[in-house]
């Protein structure tokens, strides 16, 4: 959980180290940084890492993407069983259910969250992508330099009906958006927490137990974009639009995964062909809501009351 300081000063000068893991301690030092973003800072004396493609797959396939409700889906994400799994209904949510599910990272080990001093010193725009590609020696005829691009589209695109979007370079500028969205200075950050073998292999995974998580309330989920350091699209969709679920699950090889799931409860704007709605077989206009575990670098933030 992160208690986010009072919006009269910004979180990064309240809070007086520049590392940002620094940061998120000393705003709460008694509650734990998830873990999919303490893995994504560094030491401000060290190079930051940058997320390279590989150029052997035909095409890359970031689980997270496939929240964006406009989108329809192309063919690699159908193809993709690994995020595929991931879609449920709210309806098959009960404990004893079974599912196939592999938790896969989309953002590469060696890849870094920038610090804000870092992140606003380059730009971050379409009209940009040449200069951004020299200052950072990424060739112009690459496919990270397509997927680059394609990141930035996304990011400019204009936000769908009852949602608030915002990409985030730094994890000053992701706290700052959640404090805003969610109307509060005291936030919680959460995320799927599963181990290597999770990540590693498709396998069957039961249901042990789910609790919600708050009530039916403003949330704001992130997923990381594909662009040369690492970038969090996040999403604010209206109050009453999702509810969210803590679930814990053991796999058939013994392992757990306590994993964040979130179900969407109007997706009547959505694109028809969006890849959760063709998988489930679920029309935008249906009442059915629609789920989907969080992979383990996506990060979840909801309102928690103030502590006294």
């Amino acid at each position: 959980m992160v208690a986010a300081p009072r919006r009269t000063r910004s979180p990064s000068i309240s809070c007086t180290c520049f590392v940002a893991g620094a940061l998120l301690e000393n705003c709460s030092p008694n509650t734990p940084i998830p873990s999919c973003i303490r893995d994504l800072l560094h030491p401000p004396e060290t190079s930051p890492g940058l997320w390279t493609l590989s150029e052997s797959e035909e095409e890359a396939v970031i689980p997270g993407i496939t929240s964006i409700y406009y989108n329809a889906a192309n063919v690699a994400q159908l193809r993709d069983k690994s995020s595929r799994s991931l879609f449920f209904l709210e309806k098959d949510l009960f404990p004893g259910a079974t599912c196939d599910l592999q938790f896969k990272r989309s953002i590469p080990k060696h890849a870094d969250l920038l610090p804000r001093r870092v992140a606003d010193a380059l730009p971050f725009s379409s009209n940009k992508l040449p200069d951004v590609l020299a200052l950072l020696s990424v060739d112009p005829n690459s496919k990270e330099a397509r997927e680059m691009s394609a990141t930035l589209e996304r990011c400019e695109r204009t936000a769908n009906a009852r949602e608030t979007k915002h990409c985030a370079t730094s994890i000053e500028s992701m706290v700052d958006f959640a404090v805003s969205a969610l109307a509060t200075d005291y936030v919680s950050a959460v995320s799927t927490v599963a181990n290597a073998t999770a990540a590693a292999a498709m396998q069957r995974y039961v249901v042990e137990g789910f609790e919600r998580m708050g009530g039916e309330e403003l949330g704001v989920f992130c997923h990381a974009e594909p662009y040369a350091y690492v970038v969090f699209h996040c999403h604010a969709v209206g109050k009453g639009m999702m509810r969210e679920y803590a679930v814990s699950l053991k796999g058939s090889d013994g392992s757990r995964v306590e994993a964040i799931a979130v179900c969407h409860l109007d997706t009547t704007s959505w694109n028809p062909q969006h890849v959760m709605l063709q998988v489930l077989q679920v029309k935008p206009e249906s009442a059915e809501p629609v789920c989907h575990f969080l992979p383990s670098d996506h990060v979840l933030w909801t309102p928690r009351q103030q502590m006294l």
